[in-house]
């Protein structure tokens, strides 16, 4: 038992060479008669690469075997890969199983013998064929875009966790190369997360000490407070919301100073 590797020539030329551009695009839909800031994707563009290499290797198993005092043979097809193929992929992904184990059951062997057999003899081949093409033009391109994109993927997956947003926002500020493509959009982002990170963060204690210098303690009420335990839970609530939403942070070229000291002033006076 023993593999065969004949070299044929196919009829046509191999027509799906890889493209020789990449390019960033965009576009924008207008929905409910407002128009959305442009979203960025890439394209591979103009014409793909010649593959001029018509050559072809034709994978079988053959079995010499006796009968009648004659010494016959049998012959399994596994596959046939074509140049481009044994450039590009493994014998694994262009063969067949059904095949495989249709041989192996005929010839009384393992699926993995068959495997080590027919390795043994198209190793050598592909690792020829891999050099050579891996020296072409269409190589070195299709490498250099791979590496484009991912740099795209990693840049727009650490996006997403930086700002924590969905990583397709990406697209609406960059193209594919990483150039800024929406300078307004990237800020609006930015001066978002900073502001979701000040809820975090600030000390909502200080609103008091921010807000109320300079006024009379005659806006405050001064005696005990009569809210009971779960009133003043319910009010500390109110106040919190409202904090929020009158924070100078989130209200960029607002003054909202007097709102944010009636707010305190009623803090006061709720004796919370």
């Amino acid at each position: 038992m023993f593999c065969v590797i004949q070299e044929i020539q196919l009829k046509k030329p191999n027509l799906y060479g890889a493209y020789q551009k990449l390019e960033a695009d965009f576009f924008s839909l207008r929905i409910n008669g407002v128009q959305n800031p442009p979203k960025w994707y890439y394209k591979y563009t103009g014409e793909r690469f010649t593959r001029s290499h018509k050559e072809a290797y034709k994978i079988s198993i053959h079995q010499s075997y006796r009968e009648n005092g004659r010494v016959k043979k049998r012959q399994y097809n596994i596959a046939t890969m074509s140049y481009y193929d044994l450039a590009e992929y493994s014998f694994y992904e262009c063969s067949s199983q059904e095949r495989i184990q249709t041989a192996a059951e005929q010839l009384g062997c393992s699926i993995d013998s068959l495997y080590e057999m027919i390795s043994v003899k198209l190793n050598p081949l592909q690792e020829r064929i891999q050099k050579e093409f891996q020296k072409s033009e269409e190589y070195k391109t299709h490498k250099k875009h791979e590496k484009i994109l991912e740099k795209y993927r990693k840049e727009k997956a650490r996006f997403g966790k930086k700002y924590s947003m969905d990583a397709d926002e990406y697209d609406y500020c960059y193209n594919v190369f990483g150039e800024v493509v929406n300078q307004e959009y990237l800020e609006r982002i930015i001066q978002s997360a900073n502001t979701s990170r000040s809820y975090r963060t600030y000390d909502y204690s200080t609103y008091t000490n921010d807000y109320f210098s300079g006024y009379s303690s005659s806006y405050f009420v001064s005696k005990d407070s009569t809210y009971t335990e779960d009133e003043k839970q319910i009010l500390k609530q109110f106040y919190k919301a409202l904090s929020l939403k009158f924070h100078p942070d989130v209200n960029p070229g607002i003054d909202t100073t007097k709102e944010m000291q009636l707010l305190n002033r009623l803090k006061e006076s709720w004796k919370l």
